[in-house]
Order: structure tokens, then sequence, then C-alpha cells
């Protein structure tokens, strides 16, 4: 099911998980770590559908990113479900290289997970619990999954100073899809999300999807697929030094949605040092 993971990781959580973390950090950081925190509401026609979080904890050579969403208002009372994501790995030319991605879905008390391990040469190992069926076989072929991030690495993407985090193409493999999200500047502006969890400067990027392999041609996709049908707000954060998606919209077929950030937290390398200390 894309659903999860385009809302947890592009959806903010993506996205859920398109979603998803979209952190964007930058080509060169001060030593020690950083981390922020952002709570998110999901809202499809007017009604809120889900909410979750995302965290990122981000070292000079090194990254940890965490993502939930669970289904909230009315649509709980229908399907009581819960999607987490988590990723881990390191900075190596100013860019991102995945080490480790697991996903874990509790549907209605079905439980699913999959985790991918990385080699030196960015290709990914797959483990599902249960087991996949004979009928669903992974269509993805190897040398498609190679150098690829998973989807809450996807927009985990270095940005050199000045330059806007748009403008480029994000190769994305989540066990069983291979897809492109593609962003493309479109304006720079204010944005007040709901709550007022951010108020503020952002730069609006559209946003595409380009299947690759592995993925059914739903209508939702065909959506995703369209230049106009996806925007995502992202915001500069940690006086300036990386980007965070503050709210995205995408059209869907039942509606419009609405990822917002409604409560941000950041922490500069000491307060990291100091919360790690006291976990201890």
């Amino acid at each position: 099911m894309a659903g999860p993971f385009f809302a947890a990781g592009m959806l903010a959580l993506a996205v859920a998980p398109l979603g998803a973390t979209a952190a964007v950090v930058p080509a060169e950081s001060e030593s020690g770590a950083s981390s922020v925190s952002a709570d998110y509401t999901v809202y499809i026609g007017g009604f809120k559908a889900a909410e979750g979080t995302v965290s990122a904890t981000l070292h000079d050579d090194a990254y940890d990113l965490h993502s939930f969403l669970g289904v909230a208002g009315v649509p709980k009372n229908f399907l009581d479900a819960k999607w987490t994501m988590e990723s881990e790995g390191r900075f190596d030319d100013a860019r991102p290289h995945p080490g480790r991605f697991a996903f874990h879905s509790d549907q209605n008390g079905e439980i699913k997970y999959r985790e991918m391990t990385y080699d030196a040469a960015g290709r990914p190992e797959m483990t599902f619990e249960p087991p996949l069926r004979p009928n669903e076989k992974i269509h993805v072929l190897p040398h498609e999954r190679q150098n690829t991030l998973d989807p809450i690495s996807a927009l985990l993407v270095p940005v050199v100073a000045g330059n806007n985090p748009c403008d480029r193409t994000l190769a994305v493999f989540d066990g069983k899809r291979r897809y492109d999200i593609r962003l493309a500047f479109d304006r720079e502006g204010t944005v007040t999300t709901r709550d007022k969890g951010y108020s503020g400067e952002a730069i609006r990027c559209s946003v595409q999807m380009a299947p690759r392999s592995g993925m059914r041609q739903t209508s939702f996709i065909r959506m995703l697929q369209q230049r106009d049908n996806a925007h995502i707000w992202l915001a500069p954060v940690n006086g300036g030094s990386i980007y965070i998606p503050v709210r995205i919209q995408v059209r869907t077929p039942i509606g419009g949605a609405v990822m917002d950030v409604v409560k941000l937290r950041q922490y500069a390398a000491t307060e990291t040092a100091a919360k790690t200390a006291a976990a201890k």
C-alpha cells in the first residue's frame, strides 16, 4: 500500500508518510548534534484524518530520523491504524546515504514489519515480517534499488548556502516500489499553519511523483504525477541552517489534503547533548 509511505515520507512523516522528515541540511555544519521535532496534523476535505510527529537528529557526518503517523478524527471510528518509520545513515560528499530503514504498521491489529539494510555500495537488503506471499513479489530489479533513498531520508538533502532547496529529483525505494520525487521551485512568501504552529517565511515547491517500477497506477498515483497537484512549503529553522516542511497540500480523489505543522521544537547542539545525557 503506497499511501502510508508517501504520506509518511513525502507528506511528512512523509506523510506519512508522505510522510514524511524532509529536513534539508547545510552542505557544511558545525560540530556536534542538533535536533528538530515537529508535530503535524492531516486534514482531508476539511476533516481531521491523521496526526503524527517527525524528529531528526543531525550530526556532522550522520543522521537519525524517526516518524509516527496515526489515524485520527472521525476515520478512527472505522480504521485504527498507525505507522512508524526510522532511518539512520551518514553524510558523504554532502549527500545522505541510508544505512538502515525500518517500517512498522499496525492496522486494526494486523502488524507488519519491513527493514532494509544497506551495504557499502548502497544496495539494500530487505526483510519482511510476516514474509511476503507469492503474489507479493517485488518487481524492482537490483540495479534499480542501488543508491536510492528510503522514504524518510528522501528529502534529507544538502543545500548550498543561499540556494533554494527545490529544483531536484530524488530517487526513492521503499522496499517494494521504486519512484522519483521531483521538486521544482514555485515561489517564496509567508505562511501561517494550523494552530500557528509556524508563521513566517517559506519556500513553496511543486512536487511530482514519477513511478519507475513496482507501483500500481491508482487514481491517487496518477494525480501525483501531475505537476500542480502537490505543493510543499519549506521553512528555515535553526538559524537558517536547515529547512523543514511546514505545510504540504495534495489533491486526492476524495478531496484536498493538507498537512500542517502544529508544534515545532528546535534544539541546538548543546541542548541535544544535555537531553541525551539526561536520558541515560
